[in-house]
């Protein structure tokens, strides 16, 4: 047993394959698979984590007051919909993530839409939801579901309105000139019919004229320079690289390198996508531009969200609980919403981040130097 041990211990695991009788072997080795195939589970309430059963997996994070528009526009109130709209003034960016709320409620129920647009028809607010709606409503017919698994019904459907939808975002341009919201509608119109690069370089051209480092569009135009839609991880890349070098200060656009990282993860599991060099220093980045912000912007929670995935992926546990406290009791972002079921997706990292954190001691985070 002593000469086994001598040799760096390889003796020993030999040893101990001889002597060891085979039905015994055998159980621990079962036992050790089923261990590892447990799933690793906390008590979230002891962390002051909200439990994985009252998780929204309908928002990024908390927003009463666009709950109050949304539920006031079902009830028919579209004047209080045309305030919260007009309430954002040329801050583009707000525009369109209000826009986002108002037309989940007009893909449930336009009524107050159509009343809206029968008293000012030449609202172009009203003009915007309703166009935008038109689009939102051609990804619902669709479905979310790969190419393969979708019947030629919903394609029809899909192709449809978004062809119904493209002169709507025109119309709700020439409405209001200075607007790019009715610009950035289109993007998932390129998307959905194929538009060649030229064609998307002229309509990007339309959206930075008006708003250079406008977020949601960066974010939405990302998906069709991706690998899955018109474009490859190459001209994914430099996209991200080129609008997040550009970034002004106080801008979130540093974490469009994240996007792009987790459109080439998911696209190619196989890979160690996460261990390229400039993973880490994108995380930086991000980091300190959520640093820049106001708590309460209204970025904030889906910069969050990717944040905690990546710091989680890259084992930066102390940091990655920082994420998922400040997430709260939220799920509908991305990177959670790409996996067919978000709460699981989302408790699995959330947990494993705070066993990890255990092991390492609950270290603090590092500080960070601006």
């Amino acid at each position: 047993m002593n000469v086994l041990i001598d040799i760096a211990g390889v003796g020993v695991l030999a040893y101990a394959a001889v002597t060891i009788p085979r039905n015994i072997r055998k159980a621990r080795a079962q036992k050790a698979e089923e261990k590892a195939k447990a799933p690793v589970t906390i008590d979230a309430a002891a962390y002051g984590l909200v439990p994985a059963a009252q998780l929204d997996r309908r928002y990024a994070g908390p927003d009463p007051e666009a709950d109050a528009v949304a539920a006031a526009a079902l009830a028919g109130d579209w004047r209080q919909a045309a305030g919260y709209l007009a309430g954002a003034g040329r801050d583009w960016d707000l525009r369109w993530y209000r826009l986002g709320i108002l037309v989940n409620a007009a893909v449930a129920d336009d009524s107050w839409v159509k009343a809206w647009r029968t008293e000012y028809p030449g609202d172009p607010s009203a003009a915007l939801v309703h166009a935008d709606a038109l689009v939102s409503l051609a990804g619902k017919v669709r479905g979310a579901q790969m190419a393969k698994h979708t019947t030629s019904e919903q394609f029809e459907g899909f192709h449809r309105l978004l062809a119904e939808a493209l002169p709507a975002c025109r119309e709700a341009a020439r409405m209001a000139p200075e607007d790019p919201c009715p610009w950035i509608a289109q993007i998932t119109i390129a998307l959905g019919l194929g538009w060649a690069h030229d064609d998307f370089r002229a309509l990007w051209a339309e959206i930075t004229a008006r708003d250079p480092h406008h977020f949601g569009a960066h974010v939405s135009a990302l998906q069709y320079w991706c690998a899955k839609w018109r474009g490859s991880h190459e001209l994914m890349y430099a996209f991200a690289e080129q609008a997040a070098a550009a970034a002004p200060p106080g801008s979130l656009l540093p974490v469009l390198r994240l996007y792009a990282l987790y459109e080439h993860a998911v696209r190619e599991p196989d890979e160690p996508v996460y261990a390229q060099p400039f993973v880490d220093p994108a995380i930086d980045a991000a980091l300190d531009a959520v640093d820049r912000v106001p708590a309460g912007h209204h970025r904030l929670p889906l910069v969050r969200h990717l944040l905690a995935k990546m710091l989680f992926q890259k084992k930066r546990y102390a940091e990655a609980v920082e994420q998922f406290r400040a997430i709260g009791g939220y799920v509908g972002s991305v990177p959670w919403t790409y996996s067919g079921d978000p709460v699981k997706a989302f408790v699995y990292a959330r947990t494993n981040t705070f066993v990890g954190w255990e092991k390492a001691g609950r270290p603090a985070p590092p500080p960070r130097v601006h």
